[in-house]
């Protein structure tokens, strides 16, 4: 039994969305979805999954339709999705996110709570999570959320499983757990779609490809048949290996920030960092090593711990606070829109945010907006839509764009180029060396994908257990996505 999509289009208003799509997924298949941003590829998904209802052409699987268009309509015929935008609540347990919606309740109460909570957790075992079970969505991070919401996508044994930039904030070993998943389905006959922007992965899990650009099918066949560069160029971007090279910062010897007795957990030995102007440093290493912390502290998201403290070109941060160190010259750009985004205001009200904050600061005019978003090549129809009318990757160009409004001291970016296509990524990677070489700001960056860390950064600090194990530095031959994985993983290549 295949999944077929029959010239599907899809309109949102005058926008034209998806335009006489059609291709076909047979059991034992993974067909990479391919395309730069707004191209079409989460729609293709949700239309997939009943979520969005398709303007013309329709959805068979098997020789069913998918009518009426309704997430239950697909749930009962076997499809199940992974949301780029978590589907999860915050409020509830990791267990019953993954049950819910799939298990009788009456009064909104799961009629057997305890028999409930054993399936969930022996779901959660299989992602590595069970002794989360009972633990709030809100106190994950961000790779075990969507662990979480893979968990919930696969406990109905869906025959089609539509992943859509699921693995885009993954480290490498939760990437390993989903990998596992995915070909236990396949072998059992399953199917599945996978969205992503990370060439090497549909590489890995995928045999075939259907390529979208503005909303078109403009390719669709065997993935090893085609090169990334074609695949790149028919998504309407820049050829991949044109990435722009890296040039050495002018001067690593005058300090911007000062961190003092840091301490990433409670239980972290104190340690002293030092940044420089015009420099980019990443920190990497295995999941929750204390990046998060770090990265949250220069931001004014977290609270200093007894003795930590934090100096800005010499004058003293006042972190706890992230209006106050804004003002000061931060500047904070996270992959997790959820946290920073408005969604249903209009992009000039999320991009002027920050402004309104921080008193005293005069506000952009309209055309400073738009020249900072061209920049970033960013498609929207006008500063007055909605920020949900926008892909993702849109949405992140304009947190990115917002934050470089700011002309900051120091960048505090956490995997900022979250859901964005190797286009737009070579972009703000641009941009970011343009304020640090440049304008000698100093960039601080995590990212889930260590080839990003070795291609943007100067210096990278691979972090574990709340210290710095390693100092990988361009300038010594030592920086690259071999040194940091090593770093990590404690092989000779390390030393």
């Amino acid at each position: 039994m295949s999944l077929v999509f029959e010239k599907i289009s899809k309109s949102f208003g005058p926008v034209r969305a998806l335009e006489d799509v059609s291709f076909e997924v047979r059991p034992g298949e993974c067909r990479a979805l391919y395309g730069g941003n707004g191209s079409g590829k989460s729609t293709v998904a949700k239309i997939a999954s009943g979520t969005f209802a398709a303007t013309a052409g329709r959805v068979m699987i098997g020789n069913t339709a998918l009518a009426p268009a309704s997430p239950a309509t697909a749930r009962n015929l076997g499809v199940g999705i992974t949301f780029q935008e978590l589907s999860l609540i915050p409020d509830l347990s990791v267990g019953d996110n993954v049950v819910i919606g799939s298990v009788p309740t009456r009064y909104g109460l799961f009629q057997n709570r305890s028999k409930a909570r054993e399936m969930a957790r022996a779901e959660l075992e299989k992602v590595k999570l069970g002794h989360l079970a009972d633990w709030r969505v809100d106190a994950l991070q961000t790779g075990e959320k969507y662990l979480v919401e893979l968990a919930k996508a696969m406990f109905l044994k869906p025959k089609f499983l539509i992943i859509d930039e699921l693995t885009a904030t993954m480290h490498a070993s939760e990437v390993g757990i989903f990998a596992g998943l995915l070909d236990a389905h396949l072998k059992s006959g399953g199917s599945a779609v996978f969205v992503s922007h990370r060439l090497p992965e549909l590489r890995r899990f995928c045999s075939t490809i259907s390529v979208l650009r503005n909303g078109r099918l403009v390719f669709d066949g065997v993935l090893s048949e085609v090169s990334d560069k074609d695949l790149v160029v028919w998504a309407g971007g820049d050829d991949a290996s044109e990435v722009p090279e890296l040039r050495l910062p002018h001067a690593q010897s005058t300090t911007m920030v000062e961190l003092r007795q840091l301490r990433p957990f409670h239980w972290s030995k104190p340690m002293d960092l030092t940044l420089y102007k015009g420099e980019i440093v990443g920190i990497g290493g295995l999941p929750d090593q204390g990046q998060k912390p770090l990265l949250r502290l220069l931001a004014g998201l977290a609270p200093p711990k007894n003795g930590e403290t934090v100096t800005l070109d010499s004058e003293e941060l006042p972190v706890g606070s992230a209006v106050a160190v804004a003002q000061k010259g931060v500047a904070f750009v996270t992959g997790d829109r959820d946290e920073v985004v408005f969604v249903r205001r209009p992009i000039r009200e999320n991009m002027l945010a920050p402004f309104l904050a921080m008193r005293g600061r005069k506000l952009p005019d309209d055309q400073t907006l738009i020249a900072a978003l061209a920049q970033l090549s960013t498609r929207y129809s006008s500063l007055d839509a909605p920020m949900n009318s926008l892909s993702g990757g849109n949405q992140q160009k304009i947190l990115i764009a917002r934050c470089l409004l700011l002309n900051p001291k120091l960048i505090v970016a956490e995997d900022s180029t979250k859901g964005i296509d190797v286009s737009a990524r070579n972009d703000v990677h641009h941009l970011l060396r343009e304020m640090a070489h440049r304008q000698d700001a100093s960039v601080i960056v995590t990212s889930s994908d260590d080839l990003e860390l070795a291609e943007l950064c100067d210096r990278v600090l691979v972090m574990e257990n709340g210290a710095v194990i390693a100092d990988l530095r361009r300038a010594e031959g030592r920086l690259t996505t071999e040194a940091i994985v090593s770093s990590y993983m404690r092989q000779k290549k390390a030393a």
